[in-house]
């Protein structure tokens, strides 16, 4: 069935972009001064300060700067997104990517700038402007990682290459990768795509999901060489990076990482957060064991393989597509979502309601638009946050537009104060949105009917595959990291082994052929090196809040405040606000018993269906 053309769809259903911009002729004006507002921050950062009056200027102008960038960049994604045939979208792409190029080695200046300044005047500076100097300091102290002049510009210059790996495997995924069809069990062909396997994998026959695995794989095998060479690359580009930077392994450097929106704030995550992950995940593993074990008994199965993982688990004899992923309208998915968030406060339901209404959502796939990807949440400091969604009226996608709007709503809270810390860290950038997902499983299952085991199952796969899953492949990629800067050469064989250990380690219960041990990770490495890590801690972290709130541990205010300073806490002192410690293994232990129990829940419901 081809998609609707987007004029056929109702225009509240499409997201409003002239909040941004009018038009990209409006967007390539904007361009344009914001090169005449960055000539005059590099002039200013070109200078040494003075005083107070100086200091303030270069930290105004370089969130002018920011704010501005920020809005441009907002709109050369969207835009773009539901314009995907369009040569004026294309040529705000282009322009755009040549800003970023722009920025950079102005920020560097300015980094540099204040880094220059002697530590007691800095602070004496900001004591005499009576300002809130966290971010100053944060600028100042990544000047510690930004080389003179000249260093920038090659590193500048080596952008291309450095990002290469990545450009290599999305030209295996999106474009040499061709696994081919798979026939249905209905007799209608499926042409498998990077972007949609996990959907076919989902379906309720065993040996279909079996072929489309096999097909899918071995197509994917034909590149293992190429896509072990580029992770391999990838690496070793970061491990150059952080010996040019400073910084003492390529796990503090992927640590530390620009904020989103860019506002120059650079976000850092100790590594002992990270360690702690590493070992408290595994070591509470027995839930997600239980989960498994009961996805093989509850499907009839004698060995849990590869495909059987997501097909959802609804009851034995009832795993059809009606029951487990039932339809949904959008009005209905509104009015489910809005419910459900009731837990949060009045305060914070009416800021959904308004979101809702602010046309902020492009809701259903249409023709010219990207479709490869459910639904994701980006936003600027001075525009708030928009959603791409490609709803399609069932239960699954109403979990996706849910999740969103968790990140939607941390935007509309931490946009109320200065733009500077319009922001979130990536470290605690997952918690709202997950929060939303616990929230709304608990309200369909509090309510019963159609959409009930749906929900069940949706609470455990979320859960489970945002910390047990994400926690292998955060791990996954910390054993490579740490083989390169042993000096050892990454192989196919060596990341074979790896990933088998770590199987071993994280999901024991699923087996894999003999013949395909270690290899589901090819296809991986488009996103940063540590990616994975955010999701683990944001699942952890909404479990705790959720059932901090259930218990009135936390008040509601506590949480938006929580929102309101994503941007201006450290990662550690964000969570100590909703009562998480992340360098300690006690939330682990707590949010895994939290999982069991949503676990059982969903054992009984599919014991009574059985």
């Amino acid at each position: 069935m081809s998609l609707p053309h987007r004029h056929e769809i109702d225009t509240e259903h499409r997201f409003d972009l002239t909040r941004i911009f009018d038009s990209p002729a409006a967007w390539h004006e904007a361009a344009e001064e914001f090169r005449d507002r960055l000539a005059a921050l590099e002039a200013r950062a070109s200078k040494p300060l003075t005083g107070p009056a100086a200091l303030d200027d270069l930290l105004t102008a370089t969130v002018d700067c920011h704010e501005r960038r920020a809005s441009l960049a907002l709109y050369a994604e969207l835009y773009p997104n539901v314009h995907t045939e369009d040569d004026a979208a294309a040529d705000v792409g282009r322009a755009d990517r040549e800003l970023t190029s722009a920025l950079e080695p102005v920020v560097a200046a300015v980094r540099r700038r204040l880094a220059a300044v002697d530590r007691a005047q800095f602070d004496a500076w900001l004591d005499a402007l009576d300002r809130d100097g966290r971010y100053a300091e944060n600028l100042r102290d990544a000047g510690t990682h930004t080389r003179e002049p000249a260093v920038e510009e090659t590193i500048a210059a080596f952008e291309e290459p450095r990002t290469a790996p990545t450009r290599t495997v999305r030209a295996v995924t999106d474009g040499d990768f061709q696994p081919g069809t798979v026939e249905r069990p209905d007799g209608e062909s499926v042409e498998l795509r990077y972007g949609n396997v996990v959907e076919q994998l989902s379906h309720e026959d065993r040996d279909y999901r079996r072929r489309v695995y096999e097909t899918y794989r071995t197509e994917m095998d034909r590149f293992e060489h190429v896509l072990t060479r580029a992770v391999a690359e990838k690496l070793a580009a970061a491990a150059a990076t952080t010996e040019v930077r400073g910084y003492d392994s390529i796990r503090e450097w992927a640590l530390s990482d620009d904020s989103y929106p860019a506002t120059g704030v650079v976000c850092t995550c100790p590594e002992a957060v990270h360690e702690t992950l590493l070992h408290a995940v595994p070591d509470n593993r027995e839930p997600f064991d239980r989960a498994r074990r009961l996805r093989r008994d509850r499907l009839g199965l004698d060995t849990l393989r590869p495909w059987d993982t997501r097909v959802p688990v609804v009851g034995s004899g009832d795993n059809t597509p009606k029951t487990a992923n039932p339809e949904v309208s959008y009005p209905e998915a509104r009015e489910l979502i809005v419910d459900a968030l009731a837990p949060l406060g009045e305060s914070y339901v009416a800021r959904v309601e308004r979101y809702f209404d602010e046309r902020r959502i492009d809701v259903f796939p249409t023709q010219n638009k990207r479709t490869d990807i459910p639904a994701y949440c980006p936003s600027a400091p001075a525009d708030g946050a928009f959603v791409l969604a490609n709803f399609r009226e069932d239960v699954r996608t109403t979990f996706y537009v849910a999740h969103e709007l968790g990140h939607a709503i941390n935007v509309d809270y931490h946009t109320e104060g200065p733009t500077r810390y319009a922001n979130s860290r990536t470290a605690v950038c997952e918690v709202p949105s997950i929060l939303h997902e616990i929230l709304l499983a608990e309200h369909l299952t509090r309510r019963g009917g159609r959409l009930a085991a749906a929900a069940r199952n949706r609470l455990v796969e979320c859960l489970g595959g945002n910390i047990y899953r994400n926690a292998r492949a955060t791990a996954f990629g910390h054993r490579l990291a740490v083989m390169v800067e042993d000096g050892e050469e990454i192989t196919p064989e060596r990341a074979r082994a790896t990933y088998r250990d770590l199987g071993d380690r994280y999901d024991p219960v699923v087996e894999p052929p003999a013949d395909r041990e270690g290899r589901d990770w090819l296809g991986r490495g488009t996103r940063p090196a540590y990616t994975g890590y955010q999701y683990v801690l944001g699942a952890v972290g909404a479990l705790r809040v959720r059932a901090k709130l259930r218990d009135d541990d936390l008040d509601t205010s506590a949480y938006h405040e929580f929102l309101r300073n994503t941007g201006r806490d450290d990662a550690v002192t964000a969570f100590q606000r909703v009562g998480v410690d992340p360098t300690s293994r006690q939330p682990y232990r707590l949010a895994a018993a939290q999982f069991d129990d949503y676990v059982a829940d969903l054992e009984r419901a599919t014991a009574r269906t059985a």
